[in-house]
């Protein structure tokens, strides 16, 4: 099932955290996405889940100004 992003704001910093999960640790990634207020349950989803999304395809981040 896909999910729609609604919050661009949230998309980017779990983007980011999955950055730096694969250059760091999940640990790492897990205290950064929990310092910006990610929720704690897509932040252990989106940690703990081996398929990664294709940020290529449309609609992967949602638009600016919604």
């Amino acid at each position: 099932m896909r999910q729609v992003r609604k919050d661009r704001h949230t998309a980017l910093k779990v983007e980011r955290g999955l950055l730096i999960q694969r250059c760091s640790t999940t640990q790492d990634a897990a205290q950064y996405l929990l310092a910006r207020g990610v929720p704690m349950d897509v932040s252990v989803r989106v940690l703990t889940t081996t398929r990664r999304r294709d940020m290529n395809r449309t609609g992967a981040l949602p638009e600016q100004g919604r």
